[in-house]
């Protein structure tokens, strides 16, 4: 199965049995980078299980 990511997508991490949601920033070559808990974090792509949903609400910079 193949998954379409967009940055402010909301996704499931999958990571030695410990499952979290949280927001595409930024996609890279071999990551993405996701705000969770207020910080940002490096997934790689193979540690992304399903694309929950998208923010709507999104900060003006």
């Amino acid at each position: 199965m193949a998954l379409t990511l967009h940055n402010r997508n909301i996704i499931r991490v999958i990571d030695n049995g410990i499952i979290v949601n949280c927001v595409i920033l930024k996609m890279c070559l071999n990551h993405v980078v996701v705000k969770f808990r207020d910080k940002q974090y490096k997934v790689p792509y193979g540690l992304i299980d399903e694309v929950i949903g998208h923010e709507l609400l999104v900060p003006v910079d």
